[in-house]
This record gives structure tokens, C-alpha cells and sequence, in this order.
């Protein structure tokens, strides 16, 4: 059994060498479309907004998490970011709905994968007030996201991907989403 899983890792190897050499063999026409290598370049701006959604549990009850998170962010070094975000949200619930505001700092890096499409995970830490009817709350934030980012045309990118956040607080909470995000950068 071991010795299968090794032929098909192997098989899975070769395979990916393969496409890579063909792929970097095609000429890419970079002046059509928006590319990884422009995205990152020290001194950009990027203005861009996440959207996350989840459903889960939040004080003992379900609830569906809806979120917006524009935000503003600088490259320091090729590929290295500094910005912050401003969180607005939103918990739709059988109790009383509830409503979060807050800011973030976060710093991240941008991988470029090939012409069009990156990851650029960020590590963002916030102050986050939730008003939950009947219970006010406020809350460290450590936030982690991975974005792939699909740049489709100069100065402009969508993506989405996996991330993680965690409030600290009188009732600490771990949210696992996945969040879209749309920007453009200058």
C-alpha cells in the first residue's frame, strides 16, 4: 500500500514538472492583462475590500456572520505590506441580530504563483466592539488570510481563499472562513 502512494506522489511530481517547464515555455503577452509581478512593487497602493460570510455558532446560538472590510495598503519592500482595514459587520440570528465595528492593522506578502495569479496571506491584529443586544462586548482580534488573487486586467484583482480569526475577550471565539476580496491597486 506504501509503495503505491509513493508511485502516484511520484507520478503527481512528474506530471507537475511537466506542465510547469510547458507553461513557462508559452509566450505570455503581459501588457493585455495584469500581472503578479506588477502587484507588489515597493511604494504601491492597494485599495481593496474583503467579504466574508460563515455560518456558525456565536454565544450559544446559530447564526449566519456577515462581513465587510475595506481597507487601504502600502508596499514597504518588493512584495511586503503594510495596511489596515475598517470591519463592519453583522450576526443574523434567533436572538437579537448583532452588530461589530472595529479597525485592523496587518502586514502581509504577495507570492506571485505564475503571470496572473498570486497569494498574498496577511496577519492583521484589531480592536473590534460587538453590540449584541442584550450583551456589549469588545475584543482583540488576531486575524490570518490567504487570498488567491486572480489579477485580470491591469491594476485590478478578485480572489478569495481560507482564514482564521480569533477574539479575544470575555467570550473568546475562533472563526474558520473563507472571504472574497476585490481591489485594485496604483
Amino acid at each position: 500500500m506504501k509503495r503505491i502512494g509513493t508511485q502516484v506522489s511520484a507520478l503527481a511530481l512528474v506530471a507537475g514538472l511537466v506542465l510547469s517547464l510547458e507553461a513557462s515555455a508559452q509566450p505570455v503577452d503581459t501588457a493585455a492583462r495584469g500581472t503578479p509581478g506588477n502587484f507588489g512593487s515597493m511604494g504601491q497602493i492597494v485599495i481593496g475590500s474583503e467579504f466574508q460570510g460563515a455560518l456558525g455558532y456565536h454565544s450559544g446560538s446559530k447564526a449566519f456572520f456577515i462581513g465587510l472590510r475595506p481597507s487601504v495598503d502600502y508596499f514597504l519592500k518588493e512584495n511586503l505590506s503594510l495596511g489596515g482595514a475598517v470591519i463592519l459587520g453583522t450576526t443574523l440570528s434567533d436572538g437579537p441580530d448583532s452588530l461589530e465595528v472595529g479597525l485592523r492593522v496587518r502586514a502581509g506578502y504577495n507570492i506571485p504563483l505564475n503571470e496572473t495569479v498570486s497569494v498574498w496571506p496577511t496577519l492583521g491584529l484589531g480592536l473590534l466592539h460587538t453590540d449584541l443586544g442584550l450583551v456589549d462586548g469588545t475584543f482583540f482580534e488576531v486575524a490570518i488570510n490567504a487570498p488567491f488573487l486572480v489579477h485580470l486586467a491591469p491594476h485590478f484583482f478578485v480572489g478569495g481563499g481560507p482564514g482564521l480569526i480569533t477574539q479575544l475577550g470575555d467570550n473568546t471565539s475562533v472563526t474558520l472562513q473563507v472571504s472574497t476580496v476585490v481591489g485594485g491597486y496604483f
